[in-house]
Formats: structure tokens, C-alpha cells, sequence
């Protein structure tokens, strides 16, 4: 069979800056390596960056789209109000709109994409449930329109508000290296096996997050908000990240070498709403060693 190759973004707000710095860095040196991938699959920043390079933007175009001011304006003005979503998504339709034509679907996208959501009042059933929109066969998920997809993605709690009835995808499968890989096996099968699989999954960054405070007397609101811990969102912040390392054991379980995961250690702490930091992101990318994922690109996800 011939190679099924997937390359998957988390998600992570503001840091998918980085991601994009570290693709735009390994299309210059293998310049063939978005034709040669059969599946762009993302959640959340991740579903944005996946659905432009679907629909056949090169690496150069959403390194420049992600760039400071874009950020910035997507991410303000800033409500600090709990009776409200912290940002309003009209800057990010905007920007959206500006990509995309308004009825454009997935379907027609030239590419395979996969982008997870989570509608809380159900989508096909009558009760909340997970929800992968993807091209990989006819139907409804795939007459979705690409602009409400990546709302309905990225559409994280408390940040952004819910976009038709759905939240961030990254409240299930922040990380759909492993649920894009396995959709695919199960729609398309028997036409790939497991074994056809190359996966690159592009992280947002790492970083050592930790709750020093006491939990033991912790209720709803400290739960829900604690302004004084370093995770100022900490259900929040440990919903939208815990599942990437279960996803990472996966890939590397079902296919072995034939997956690779780079998300380099950050040294500094980066809110996924604090847009100041996306020049420390791709200056971050600009000084990493890559000679790994080049060596993993050349040996195992081209062959």
C-alpha cells in the first residue's frame, strides 16, 4: 500500500505561532513535504493552521498569518467579566474571512483534514458528544463550512464563546494525531493498514506547569478560577492540555518509528491568550536543533 502521511497540530492558542515557524522551517529544507502529506488534521489554533494548508496555503502563507499584530487582534480587546467570554470571536471571523470564502466546506477542500469539536447539546444525538469534522468521505460533517469549523474548534471555554452549540476540540483530543490516524484506518479501510501510517505531530511547546497551592480544600470557584496560582484557569487549563500525552503513547504504540512528535521545552511561560509572546515563539523555533525531526522526515515519513 502507499504511505497515508499526516501531519497534526495541537492545540494551544497563541503558541500555534510556533508550530507554524517550525513547519515554515521544515518546508525550506524539504520544500515537497505538504504535497507529499495525504491528511492535515488539527484542533483548535491547530484546526486553523490544518484547514489553510488543506485548502492548499503554503507554510509560508500561515507563518506570515500568525504573525504579532494578527495575534494581537484576534486577543483584544480583553472583557475581565465572569459572566462573559474573556474575547469576542469577531476579530477571528474577520481574519477567518479573509482566507476563506464564507460557503466554502471542507468537502471542498483539496486536501484531507480532521479537526475535533464538542457540541454540549448534541449534534447527531441527544446529548452532548464529541464530534471529528472531516473530508475523508461524503456526509454531513463534510458539508460543513470550513469558517464554522474552525470557530466551532477553537472556540475555547471562557476565552471565546461557543460557536453553534460547540466548544474547543481540545476539551477531548487537544493533540488528533492518534483520532485522525485511527478515523482514517476505519473509513478508508481496507484501502491502508496501520502499517501505511507516517505521522508528524507539531506541538505548541512545553511547558512545566504545575499546581504548587494545596487542592485539598478546593472548591468550585478555586477550581473553576484562581487568580493567585500560575495556572489563573486551572480546570480549564488541565481540560484543554492533559490529553497529549495519552495521544503521544498511543501513535508511538500503534506504529513505532514510523511516528514522531517534536514540541520543544519552553523556557518561559506562555498564556495561549498572551500574544507578546509570539516574537519569543519564533525566535524560540528560529534557535532549535530540527536535526531530529529532519532525520525522521528523510528516513521515515518520505519512505
Amino acid at each position: 500500500m502507499a504511505p497515508f502521511r499526516i501531519i497534526s497540530f495541537d492545540g494551544g492558542g497563541i503558541r500555534g505561532a510556533l508550530s507554524t515557524r517550525i513547519l515554515k522551517r521544515l518546508c525550506e529544507k524539504y520544500p515537497e513535504l505538504l504535497n507529499k502529506t495525504s491528511l492535515f488534521a488539527g484542533t483548535s489554533t491547530g484546526a486553523l493552521i490544518a484547514l489553510t494548508l488543506a485548502s492548499g496555503k503554503d507554510s509560508e502563507f500561515i507563518d506570515t498569518l500568525y504573525n504579532y499584530e494578527n495575534i494581537k487582534t484576534i486577543f483584544t480587546p480583553a472583557h475581565f467579566n465572569p459572566f462573559r467570554p474573556k474575547y469576542s470571536n469577531k476579530n477571528l471571523k474577520h481574519m477567518l474571512s479573509s482566507v476563506f470564502t464564507e460557503n466554502l466546506t471542507i468537502g471542498e477542500l483539496p486536501k484531507y483534514v480532521f479537526v475535533p469539536a464538542f457540541n454540549v447539546t448534541g449534534y447527531t444525538a441527544n446529548s452532548w458528544q464529541s464530534v471529528f469534522f472531516n473530508n475523508l468521505t461524503k456526509g454531513e460533517l463534510s458539508n460543513a463550512k470550513v469558517i464554522d469549523v474552525a470557530l466551532a474548534s477553537s472556540a475555547a471555554p471562557t476565552y471565546f464563546p461557543s460557536h453553534k452549540n460547540f466548544i474547543d476540540g481540545g476539551v477531548i483530543d487537544n493533540s488528533p494525531s492518534a483520532s485522525s490516524m485511527i478515523s482514517t484506518l476505519k473509513i478508508l479501510k481496507p484501502k491502508h493498514r496501520l502499517s501505511d501510517f507516517r505521522v508528524l505531530s507539531i506541538g505548541t511547546g512545553q511547558t512545566l506547569d504545575s499546581i504548587k497551592n494545596s487542592t485539598s480544600t478546593w472548591g468550585a470557584l478555586q477550581w473553576a478560577l484562581y487568580p493567585t496560582t500560575k495556572l489563573q484557569l486551572p480546570l480549564v487549563s488541565i481540560l484543554l492540555m492533559n490529553g497529549i500525552p495519552l495521544a503521544d503513547m498511543y501513535c508511538q504504540e500503534l506504529i513505532g518509528m514510523n511516528y514522531h512528535r517534536i514540541n520543544p521545552l519552553l523556557n518561559d511561560e506562555v498564556p495561549i491568550d498572551d500574544y507578546k509572546k509570539v516574537p519569543f515563539l519564533k525566535t524560540a523555533v528560529d534557535n532549535l536543533d530540527l536535526s531530529d525531526c529532519y532525520r525522521y522526515i528523510e528516513n521515515y515519513f518520505f519512505k
